[in-house]
């Protein structure tokens, strides 16, 4: 029975991959490490902090040394999961016939699962529902492009243009190469909406100039239970992004399959789909929150 349910399980992951790589939106924003294994609970990383000043000269003199301290951080990993029941008898159609599944409890149990994990990605987890134990990407920017720094209503034409052109001045006065790296733009969906439809009288459309102030990167929307109404995000893509920020995975998504001993033949199959990892923020200021756009 055992081998069997460990099949089964396998049978289960096999249909979600797919599903998985079109609704996350979390894993899209950040670098991700490879799986560390299940049971690492915990991590300790660090933080460089910041040098002074570089020095020109004709020649090297005393003055210009810094000591490089590293701050540990030691942050619990949490785990992100649903509970869901197989039918019993649809269990053993496919264990003595090979009937095909039905995997719609266990990708929606997915979908529950990558929604939570989205959240802990992009805003943090906060488990008293206001204090943030792990802060997300928003939690953690070190920079803030506001009204005063030129972040604006996107229901206006030509707004985004210079809402994303403000946040990546920001950006770039902290040291970090906005101008020529790839970003990516994290929208909730009103605001997402208002920058599709947006043109000039002319009929000129805003999306596509702001997609080339990303070199590269792409505009992501997100629910609003995630990122709400008028808040947004500037931060490198994952590919530019690794000595900012990670995705520190220890358990990939992945199901399992058990039975009750009290009705070992009869009784429903209970399934889990869970991952584990946690977001590690090194430089701060190189995420930019965008406020009142």
């Amino acid at each position: 029975m055992t081998n069997a349910l460990a099949t089964f399980s396998k049978k289960i992951d096999s249909q979600l991959v797919e599903p998985l790589k079109n609704v996350t939106i979390g894993r899209k924003l950040v670098p991700v490490t490879a799986p560390q294994g299940f049971g690492i609970s915990s991590v300790d990383w660090g933080k460089i902090t910041g040098l002074s000043g570089g020095y020109v000269s004709y020649g090297f003199t005393d003055g210009n040394e810094d000591v490089i301290d590293v701050t540990l951080t030691n942050s619990k990993i949490p785990v992100y999961w649903k509970d869901y029941r197989v039918n019993r008898r649809t269990y053993n159609s496919w264990l003595q016939n090979g009937t095909d599944i039905d995997s719609a409890s266990a990708i929606e149990a997915l979908y529950q699962t990558v929604s939570v994990e989205d959240l802990a990605i992009i805003q943090g987890i906060a488990n008293d529902g206001s204090n943030y134990d792990i802060k997300g990407l928003y939690q953690s920017a070190g920079n803030d492009c506001d009204a005063a720094a030129g972040c604006a209503d996107f229901g206006t034409y030509g707004n985004a243009v210079k809402t994303v052109s403000a946040a990546k001045k920001l950006l770039v006065d902290d040291g970090i190469p906005a101008y020529s790296i790839p970003l990516n733009l994290v929208l909730p969906s009103t605001q997402y909406g208002q920058l599709e439809a947006s043109a000039s009288p002319a009929g000129v459309e805003e999306l596509p100039r702001v997609m080339r102030m990303l070199n590269g990167g792409s505009v992501f929307s997100v629910p609003e239970t995630v990122l709400p109404a008028d808040n947004g995000l500037l931060l490198p893509a994952p590919q530019a992004a690794k000595p900012y920020f990670d995705y520190f995975l220890t358990a990939n998504y992945q199901t399992e399959h058990g039975i009750d001993s009290k009705h070992p033949d009869t009784g429903d199959l209970f399934g889990r789909v869970f991952t584990a990892g946690i977001l590690r923020v090194k430089h701060p200021n190189a995420i930019c929150k965008l406020s009142a756009i």
